[in-house]
């Protein structure tokens, strides 16, 4: 384990990092140093458990001296940040996980990041938790260009329709997916475990991808199409329901009006220039591995709309 290359993994108990472990693991390459905010925790305590490649760090990612005692001797760090109602926090941390990286000479930075929708949309649409994250990617673009950093980028996770998003259920047993979205909008969407495979095929050589911008998406289909799948590989009925602005605000009344707000015009975003931008190429994960569609992702969960 001494001769392994050591990779550290930020949110190591979530769902990205937590995909990130898991293929890791499986290549039985890599010493993984997970973080997460207890390291005692029943969750990190079961990542842990995992492999005695996998050791498991307490880390506030908010504070410098934790970051440099947790990305010491790394190979490569694989980094995201919070989303916070309070721009300034989550941009803090990714500076600092920049900041960190480039002093301590860590080879290579895998950037978890998303568009600038204020600037793509000319001031439209206001959608902190994706533009705080572009602006951390611009200020390493910027103060740290010789860092040899590859950006991943997210799709509309599918798990989203398991939480957050989760479809109503009407009395005769038809599945809504309920969503302020023209029916004919296309959507990029994702299988959140899919990060860990991108994650692992990026270092089998990462030279080849610094600067490059991998998003992690397995296809753009239309919002109308996603009841259609559903119902297609679940035998059960299914629609897809276009949601007004008081509609939607509503079903999400129990946000504060800020969340609410990132929310609703990150669906607008979505209309009107899909997850990635009109220019982005939004294959360039799928040209490094496989990555499973909806249909894909319904067949290995066996989720019912529950």
């Amino acid at each position: 384990m001494a001769n392994k290359r050591l990779v550290t993994v930020i949110g190591a108990t979530g769902a990205q990092g937590g995909a990130v472990v898991q293929s890791l693991i499986q290549t039985g390459k890599y010493q993984i140093r997970g973080l997460t905010r207890d390291a005692k925790s029943e969750k990190a305590l079961s990542v842990a458990k995992l492999s005695d490649q996998v050791e498991m760090a307490t880390c506030d990612i908010n504070k410098r001296e934790d970051l440099e005692r947790a990305f010491k001797d790394s190979w490569a760090v694989y980094a995201l940040t919070n989303f916070s109602i309070q721009p300034e926090v989550e941009i803090q941390q990714g500076k600092l996980m920049a900041d960190v990286t480039d002093s301590l000479k860590i080879p290579y930075l895998i950037f978890s990041t998303l568009e600038n929708v204020d600037k793509l949309s000319n001031g439209q649409l206001n959608v902190p938790h994706f533009t705080q994250k572009a602006l951390i990617r611009d200020y390493i673009k910027e103060k740290h260009p010789n860092l040899k950093v590859i950006y991943v980028q997210s799709a509309f996770y599918m798990q989203n329709w398991q939480n957050r998003s989760k479809p109503q259920k009407l009395p005769d047993g038809t599945i809504v997916f309920a969503s302020p979205l023209d029916q004919k909008a296309t959507l990029h969407i994702g299988d959140a475990d899919d990060t860990g495979p991108i994650v692992r095929e990026i270092l089998e050589n990462p030279e080849k991808l610094v600067g490059q911008d991998i998003c992690i998406c397995s296809e753009e289909i239309c919002f109308e199409d996603i009841s259609k799948v559903f119902t297609k590989v679940t035998g059960i009925p299914s629609i897809s329901k276009t949601l007004t602005e008081e509609e939607f605000r509503g079903t999400t009344s129990f946000l504060p009006k800020l969340i609410q707000d990132d929310l609703f015009y990150m669906y607008k975003w979505f209309e009107q220039y899909g997850c990635f931008g009109k220019h982005k190429d939004w294959t360039t994960g799928k040209q490094l591995t496989h990555l499973n569609t909806f249909e894909d992702w319904l067949k290995k969960t066996g989720w019912k709309g529950q």
